[in-house]
């Protein structure tokens, strides 16, 4: 059996399409049968809620009077790089000059949630730019474009992060206490769209997807991005492999789905709610959202070694993770999630009531993710050797 794109959206306008959130579609197929969901079901709603450290706010402002041509500026006292005479933009790792713990994350979440921040911004004087400095208060309404661009949106897979060494170490994935006496992961597991669509068969540029609250699309393949990680019997990556990137006007963000942080043992980080619309188009597609968590594995890495390429600890299941204890060395660790299976199944029905709503539709993608590129290192090289 097969399906497209333009007949689900068509199902859709008729209100005759059934959606099914991830989990509703595994039960449904556990209990009924591959057959008879791909018989009777037509779009699954896959989510995720977890911890991101790549995003880049993107602004423009209005012109002043007189005309400025911004050389340096800083928002909230966080600094923000100039991209043309009144565009900037801002990381979101990037802290204040004076607290640390606020960070251009704070400043996307202060934005969404309509509060006013502070621009101080020195211009470059030029004949038809003569504005030296402006200092002014500005909230979202006073932007003629305010996006953030996510070049590492969804993660396919990822890893378990533990400390074989005798001191605590402060890393990306939190405090990892020594001797393996914790661990940590960030993944929705069976809920995350790259694992329920691990070849990309129904995703790519182009497509509509939901972005803590607004609708947004992906832009491509993100940073990071190892298509060739390998796979299990399943086809499911026992690594961090497809990466997508994408981006979402914040006139529509729920702050509900975007959140600042700060951890202790690295820095500013953001917490983002993903929705992403699986079409069951066909069997393959159909088997692949009937993989769960015991048929999703991750490799856990050992930080006790700071090198690019870490010793390891074999492999787990989500199924293992999701009890909170899991096996490594032959020792019963404690494992905690940095992002929110809760929040993912909260997106899911969100997602799916859009969709049932006809507010929400499908996007057939302009252009398929290179699932063939190499990840690249970083490596020193003598200017010699450059062509």
């Amino acid at each position: 059996m097969e399906r497209t794109i333009e007949e689900i959206n068509e199902k859709i306008v008729l209100s005759k399409a059934l959606v099914l959130t991830a989990l509703e579609a595994k039960e449904l197929i556990s209990e009924k049968g591959i057959k008879y969901f791909l018989s009777n079901v037509d779009l699954v709603t896959c989510a995720s809620f977890e911890m991101l450290t790549n995003a880049l706010l993107y602004l423009s402002f209005g012109q002043t009077d007189p005309l400025i041509y911004f050389s340096e500026a800083y928002i909230n006292n966080v600094y923000s790089l100039p991209a043309g005479p009144t565009d900037l933009a801002v990381s979101s790792v990037t802290a204040s000059r004076d607290n640390p713990e606020y960070s251009g994350s704070n400043v996307i979440e202060d934005l969404v949630l309509g509060k006013d921040l502070q621009l101080k911004a020195t211009g470059k004087v030029l004949p038809v730019f003569p504005n030296k400095e402006f200092d002014t208060w500005f909230n979202l309404s006073n932007l003629n474009c305010a996006r953030v661009f996510f070049n590492q949106l969804i993660n396919q897979n990822n890893i378990v992060a533990t400390n074989s060494g005798d001191k605590d170490i402060d890393s990306h994935m939190g405090t990892l206490i020594g001797k393996v006496e914790n661990s940590t992961f960030n993944s929705s597991g069976f809920l995350n769209p790259l694992l329920n669509d691990p070849y990309c068969k129904t995703l790519g540029t182009g497509t509509r997807i939901w972005v803590a609250g607004g609708n947004a699309y992906i832009t491509g393949f993100g940073s990071n991005h190892n298509p060739c990680q390998k796979r299990n019997k399943y086809g499911i990556p026992v690594g961090p492999a497809i990466t997508l990137s994408g981006f979402v006007d914040l006139y529509k963000i729920d702050p509900k789905w975007l959140r600042a942080g700060y951890l202790r043992s690295f820095g500013p980080v953001l917490f983002v709610g993903v929705g992403v619309p699986i079409p069951v188009l066909n069997e393959e597609i159909a088997n692949y959202i009937s993989i769960t968590d015991d048929k999703i594995n991750t490799t856990i890495v050992d930080f006790s070694i700071p090198r690019r390429t870490k010793p390891t600890f074999g492999q787990c299941t989500y199924s293992e993770l999701r009890t909170s204890t899991v096996m490594i060395n032959d020792k019963p660790t404690l494992t905690a999630p940095l992002s929110s299976m809760a929040g993912a199944i909260q997106i899911c029905n969100i997602l799916k009531e859009a969709i049932l709503n006809k507010e929400f539709y499908l996007t057939k993608p302009v252009e398929d993710i290179n699932l063939k590129c190499d990840h690249k290192k970083l490596d020193s090289r003598l200017s010699e050797g450059v062509n």
